[in-house]
């Protein structure tokens, strides 16, 4: 996924944190840099946040024809060097996975371990992200509506776009 795509989805989060009454937010450094997207804090407790905007996922639901059933790409292995990243290089507490539909965007917020922990106990298909991305990923492509039923899934945020 491009930065730019990161950026409004990082920006949406940002701006959502904020109305919640979060302070000393702080974005991640524009460098490599997996531990998070996003750390904030409210009440005297830190929290951090990895942020993924989907605008796409709506679009492929709709080929698919199963438009109200989109699927998620989790990302979790750097192609190009071999190694972990996305969800798997991640520290964050937790992982939100925005979706774009036209003109809405909801954010589907998990507890990122215990999502690692779903998604590599089972068999999600998996794919590069040539088609949508910069060709040097690997990941799972989950369906939204099996992820929502687990433990890890906190809650849906509408956001305001």
């Amino acid at each position: 996924m491009s930065f730019l795509k990161g950026d409004i989805g990082e920006e949406l989060w940002v701006n959502h944190l904020k109305e919640m009454g979060h302070e000393d937010l702080e974005t991640a450094p524009k460098r490599k840099f997996y531990d998070w997207d996003i750390k904030s804090n409210i009440n005297g407790k830190t929290y951090t946040f990895e942020v993924k905007y989907d605008s796409k996922a709506y679009w492929w639901a709709k080929r698919r024809k199963t438009p109200d059933k989109p699927n998620l790409y989790i990302e979790f292995k750097n192609t190009n060097k071999n190694e972990d990243s996305g969800i798997k290089a991640s520290k964050a507490t937790y992982y939100v996975y925005m979706l774009k539909d036209e003109e809405r965007v909801d954010a589907y917020v998990f507890e990122r371990e215990g999502l690692l922990s779903h998604l590599l106990s089972v068999t999600y298909k998996t794919a590069g992200n040539s088609a949508t991305g910069d060709n040097n990923a690997l990941g799972w492509i989950p369906p939204l509506d099996s992820l929502v039923t687990q433990k890890c899934f906190l809650q849906k945020v509408s956001l305001k776009v």
